[in-house]
């Protein structure tokens, strides 16, 4: 009973989890209140769950802060794009009824446009929290990880509904539903970046170690193909040899 809750025990954990959640999702509240900040906001709550998910902890609000200032600039246009987009996308289908029977054509199409903006950006977000990415980049890579990773997106949509209905009964909770999301949200894209960056995360023995591996892989492989090429050179030569008289023109 003592070691449940002592300070390495589950219910500190929980605690400590709970409390971070409630903590960064008033932060992020107050960081989004100018509507046009919600991109960066929400960068640096990614930025600071998916760091407390590796045990990567430091302090949420200078975390937060870090993130949100280095974040700013390039994740504003982003949700600006994606905003003006869904503002597109929500009047075409407020309107689908003028184009009369092109409707059963028109409005599945803007639907499925409207899933893909919205994976996109769940995926956008938090590869920005993570990583050094320029605009363009951002928007193939989210695209490519969305499509390709099609069971996460849909994990992540399902999470994003159930907080929602959550929520919509206990209105008060709607307070901490950011975080929330992003807190259970974040297991799932760590799990994906991993395969592509399995470094991400790593403290800095293992990061050393992950190098050295690296290294070592990379220096096989390179003598492995000069072994190659070297037998493949004396293949050739044994092939075709060389004048007797060793003359040349």
């Amino acid at each position: 009973m003592n070691a449940f809750f002592s300070m390495d025990g589950p219910f500190y954990k929980i605690g400590s989890i709970i409390a971070d959640i409630m903590i960064v999702s008033f932060i992020w509240i107050l960081f989004s209140l100018p509507i046009f900040t919600i991109g960066a906001s929400s960068t640096a709550l990614y930025y600071v769950m998916t760091r407390r998910i590796s045990n990567r902890e430091g302090y949420l609000w200078r975390d937060f802060w870090t993130s949100f200032k280095s974040n700013f600039k390039q994740t504003t246009i982003i949700w600006l794009i994606f905003l003006a987009l869904a503002y597109i996308l929500y009047v075409n289908i407020a309107n689908v009824d003028l184009v009369g029977d092109m409707k059963a054509v028109i409005l599945p199409v803007q639907v499925l446009f409207s899933v893909e903006l919205t994976i996109v950006f769940m995926y956008i977000i938090p590869l920005n929290a993570r990583f050094e990415i320029g605009l363009k980049d951002s928007f193939k890579t989210a695209f490519f990880m969305a499509n390709r990773h099609l069971l996460t997106s849909i994990l992540c949509l399902i999470v994003a509904l159930g907080i929602f209905v959550v929520c919509y009964t206990t209105i008060i909770l709607f307070l901490f539903a950011a975080g929330l999301y992003c807190y259970l949200t974040s297991f799932l894209f760590l799990r994906v970046f991993k395969k592509y960056r399995p470094e991400i995360d790593m403290d800095y023995a293992a990061l050393e170690q992950f190098n050295a591996e690296k290294a070592e892989a990379e220096s096989i492989e390179a003598e492995t193909i000069e072994k190659a090429a070297q037998q493949n050179a004396s293949n050739l030569a044994s092939d075709y040899p060389a004048p007797d008289n060793g003359e040349t023109k």
